[in-house]
């Protein structure tokens, strides 16, 4: 039976391995004597020298190749090792994207920690700013749909002056503060995030509903007692919503003060949510999502007062044209009966005129005396009544006036 090519290669593999073990391992010089009867194994190793070696290894290297490679799917490799290629240069590109992204991240993080470590006026600008881009979201339009930082002049307190003044439809508006609570409830809720006891956690984002109720109810510079729907109202001269809007540029922190809430007393009430008791107390807590919302509804106000005051206007034109006709059709009657009575005084003057007493008659007569050769043979006029005359065609045939008979 033919020994299989790897088992030989195997074999002489593993004698050039006991080989070299024997090399490695024969006695020094100094076991010369006890070593003399042994084969001379390390002159037979020699003896058969790196070339014989590297021949042998050389022809059991071109075998292997080929058993190897008659069966090997080359094509399939290529294709495996190209497929590997492209995912790894995808995940390159993922990679630079995520990279960039994270960079985003951190200069966002950045500039919102520069915003929240510096004064309450540019804690004001950045929260005024988020707000601002959510009025350009909904399509409103400054100083046509809203004012930005516009003082109440017209009111009793001139230097009312709320961060948004939201104009409504009716001719009444809505106040908008967009950085009372902005910088302590997000500093609050970053040092909440990093409490690692859920128990302590829950009580620091209770902290933030506190902090919310505070700056609501606190005088004198609560939000209820700046009374900004009286300034409104006042400013105006047309009363609007009763309640005034705190942004809070973060539904999360919200969400997690209502949360861990333990309810408010107010109005002879116990245990009110805080949402709740804020509404109560004139003041409608709104996240971004809310404000869109909000501001979303408004502007469908104004659209439909838009429709309805072209109807209006198309009603008032239509009104005023019928009025002109009215008045343009009592004038012709007017004509039409001045025309009418002066027709009938022609028909009774053309009646005079031909009448047996008539003045062509003494006419006629004065023709029989010879006047009419002295006057040049100038003939007496003949004219008729309004019976012959003619009416336009879409105009009801009038009665004539008949001349008077003899």
């Amino acid at each position: 039976m033919a020994i299989p090519v790897e088992m030989e290669l195997a074999i002489q593999l593993l004698i050039l391995g006991v080989l070299l073990w024997l090399v490695y391992t024969r006695p020094r010089e100094g076991d010369v004597e006890d070593a003399a009867e042994e084969p001379d194994y390390v002159g037979r190793f020699k003896e058969l020298g790196a070339d014989a070696l590297l021949e042998v290894i050389e022809k059991r290297k071109a075998t292997v190749e080929e058993v190897v490679l008659e069966d090997l799917p080359l094509d399939e490799i290529k294709q495996q090792n190209a497929d590997i290629i492209k995912k790894f240069e995808e995940f390159d590109e993922l990679a630079q994207e995520f990279k960039d992204d994270n960079e985003k991240t951190r200069t966002t993080t950045t500039g919102l920690s520069k915003a929240l470590s510096v004064g309450i006026g540019e804690r004001g600008n950045w929260g005024e700013s988020c707000f601002d881009d959510i009025l350009r979201m909904s399509q409103l339009v400054e100083e046509v749909n809203y004012l930005h930082d516009k003082p109440l002049t017209n009111s009793s307190n001139s230097k009312s002056r709320p961060d948004f003044t939201v104009m409504l439809a009716d001719g009444s508006a809505i106040a908008i503060d967009s950085k009372a609570l902005l910088g302590p409830l997000i500093t609050l809720y970053d040092q909440a995030m990093v409490i690692p006891g859920e128990t302590e956690r829950n009580a620091a984002f209770k902290a933030i509903a506190d902090n919310i109720w505070s700056a609501i109810m606190d005088k004198p510079d609560g939000i209820i007692h700046r009374e900004y729907p009286k300034r409104l109202e006042e400013h105006f001269g047309v009363a609007g919503p009763s309640f005034t809007v705190i942004f809070i540029p973060g539904d999360h922190i919200l969400s997690m003060a209502y949360k861990n809430d333990k309810g408010r007393r107010t109005h002879g009430r116990k245990d009110v949510p805080l949402q709740e008791a804020a509404f109560l107390n004139g003041v409608l807590l709104a996240t971004p999502t809310m404000a869109m919302a909000l501001l979303t509804m408004i502007r469908g106000q104004w659209a439909s007062y838009k429709i309805d005051e072209d109807t209006q206007n198309i009603q008032d034109l239509a009104v005023e044209l019928y009025e002109r006709h009215v008045k343009f059709g009592n004038r012709l009657a007017s004509i039409g009966t001045g025309l009418k009575a002066a027709t009938k005084s022609y028909d009774e003057a053309v009646t005079a005129y031909q009448g047996p007493y008539s003045i062509r008659k003494t006419g006629e007569n004065m023709v029989d005396a010879g006047i009419k050769e002295k006057a040049a043979n100038i003939e007496l006029p003949e004219p008729s009544d309004s019976s012959g005359w003619q009416n336009p065609p879409d105009v009801k045939e009038l009665d004539s006036i008949s001349a008077e008979e003899e």
